[in-house]
């Protein structure tokens, strides 16, 4: 059922025109290239040729990131492919008709593949979800969905050939990383000499991020919020409980945030003529209702803030700009002046949360949005133990600045993450 309730959200979206910006990246474990592939799935007899680019293609796609992730050489696809319809043709062995298609689309890659990436997509939507298993899905008592899709995973039935099919992607046009460049530390701060800050942690399970994250002893978020807490204090700063009813003013939402407040503090700290001033938020970070208080972070970040750090699941793109603005009631404005830095350590962000949001800083001086944004998001799904210490080696460089004027590189804050997940830098000038 999910995978049908991801398709209509996401319909439409990977058909797109050539010509999407390549922006500059860095990863100590990952690279960028273009991969093309040919690929196919089955469709209905009757289905007229309108809604074979939108329903079929698209839903097969979904289940790209599975295959792509389990493998002991991991890849991630961005969201800019552009899919070329090849024609249909019925097998002469079991009489199923197929659309065949080209794709064509970066990819973030393990440093490890270098020729060719396999690319293993269900054939019939339908029979795969029913015949898939738990064994078919990377943790699959808990997340039976297409984005955790595995077939090759020990014990799940599907047969290549008849469930699934596989095709060799060509890598091609690698892309080289960068190297010694660093984030604009002194564009960081405003006209006012404030450097503001949003770290937001979204709960593991929702119904944790309506307690106080000192209340949840299980949920692996609550945790970290008390890390990070503990860190911030390490830090020299001071802090402030924000309530739910300050947050309502400074939102301009039309929305209580009474049923589900989330939990903010403030830390402030001076260092000479700055201000640095860090709101950390936990609670729901899902869609829907329950998660206005986190999308009234989001919207003060972007509009407002320097940096947003999101640590919590990725919500499979649906944490977008626009939608979160529909909720509050009140449109986000990305302030296209300020340069900021977002980094999203979720699952997957490279797919959901980098296209979005640099066209979101896009002005007519500077198209591709890159020069007033730099954007860390992971290829692969990421852990929850992972996220304190990226989290505090992405601050760590830019309180340094503040305090002290060292300017750590983009490559060796990249470098400095204990964990692998194709985490990189994007739009790093």
């Amino acid at each position: 059922m999910l995978d049908r309730v991801l398709s209509a959200a996401l319909a439409g979206c990977l058909f797109l025109i050539l010509g999407t910006p390549a922006f500059a990246y860095y990863s100590k474990d990952s690279y960028e290239a273009e991969v093309t592939f040919t690929s196919q799935v089955e469709i209905a007899e009757d289905a007229p040729d309108y809604i074979l680019l939108p329903s079929y293609i698209n839903r097969q796609l979904l289940y790209l990131a599975g295959p792509l992730q389990a493998a002991p050489r991991k890849a991630a696809a961005k969201n800019d492919a552009k899919v070329d319809v090849l024609g249909k043709h019925r097998d002469g062995k079991t009489g199923k008709l197929y659309v065949r298609y080209r794709y064509t689309g970066t990819f973030v890659l393990d440093n490890g593949l270098q020729d060719v990436v396999k690319i293993r997509l269900p054939l019939n939507l339908d029979e795969v979800w029913e015949r898939s298993t738990d064994k078919c899905f990377s943790w699959g008592e808990k997340y039976r969905m297409a984005y955790f899709w595995a077939p090759l995973n020990k014990g799940c039935p599907l047969v290549e050939g008849v469930d699934y099919s596989t095709a060799d992607g060509t890598i091609v046009a690698r892309r080289p990383n960068t190297a010694n460049t660093a984030p604009a530390y002194e564009r960081l701060s405003n006209r006012n000499g404030e450097m503001r800050i949003v770290l937001t942690f979204g709960a593991d399970e929702d119904r944790n991020g309506k307690s106080a994250p000192d209340k949840s002893n299980t949920d692996y978020n609550a945790g970290n919020y008390r890390e990070i807490r503990k860190f911030l204090l390490g830090q020299g700063f001071a802090v402030r409980t924000v309530p739910a009813d300050e947050r309502e003013r400074e939102c301009g939402t039309s929305k209580s945030l009474a049923a589900s407040p989330g939990f903010v503090e403030e830390f402030i700290r001076k260092d000479g003529a700055r201000t640095v001033v860090a709101r950390l938020f936990w609670g729901v970070t899902n869609i829907g209702e329950d998660s206005v208080a986190f999308f009234c972070m989001a919207k003060e970040a972007a509009e407002r803030g320097s940096m947003f750090l999101y640590a919590g699941h990725s919500r499979v793109g649906l944490l977008d700009l626009i939608y979160m603005g529909e909720q509050i009631g009140t449109p986000i404005r990305m302030n296209k002046e300020q340069y900021q830095i977002y980094a999203f350590f979720g699952c997957s962000s490279y797919s959901y949360y980098n296209l979005s949001y640099f066209a979101a800083k896009a002005t007519t001086l500077d198209p591709e949005g890159t020069r007033n944004a730099s954007i860390i998001t992971n290829g692969i799904t990421g852990s929850f133990g992972s996220m304190v210490d990226f989290t505090t080696k992405t601050l760590k460089p830019i309180f340094n600045w503040s305090a002290s004027g060292t300017r750590a590189t983009w490559q060796e804050i990249m470098n400095s993450y204990s964990e692998r997940f194709l985490t990189g830098v994007n739009g790093d000038q």
